[in-house]
């Protein structure tokens, strides 16, 4: 039997595939929502073993967003763009609500505390 050669980055693209699946039937997204006069703000959290939080966020056209989090083990996705299991992304923003999904990197037995940081100018 021959068994195909995944290398890490695709291993990565199918871990954050299943876990997509899996928080599309999860509870609703908590919108985040900065301080008055803020364009900044982080979120603190559990990122479950076998599930993803989700955050949203609505954006106008034309912005920067950047996104990032720290803990050990954690990564996060945003819907509809090209960042899967990161520790940060920037990106110039659309007119829309964008879905981030955080999760565990590699499978822990334990919740993984993380702070997400997210900026939109």
């Amino acid at each position: 039997m021959i068994v195909p050669r995944i290398d890490r980055r695709h291993l990565l693209f199918i871990l954050a595939a299943m876990l997509f699946t899996g928080a599309a039937q999860a509870d609703p997204c908590e919108t985040i929502r900065f301080k008055r006069g803020e364009s900044s703000g982080t979120v603190s959290g559990m990122a479950p073993p076998d599930d993803m939080v989700c955050y949203q966020m609505s954006t106008g056209a034309g912005q920067k967003a950047s996104v990032a989090i720290t803990g050990n083990n954690c990564m996060f996705s945003i819907e509809g763009t090209s960042a899967e299991a990161r520790d940060r992304y920037s990106f110039t923003t659309e007119k829309r609500t964008y879905r981030i999904m955080v999760g565990q990197l590699m499978r822990a037995v334990t919740p993984q505390p993380f702070t997400l940081s997210v900026s939109v100018r």
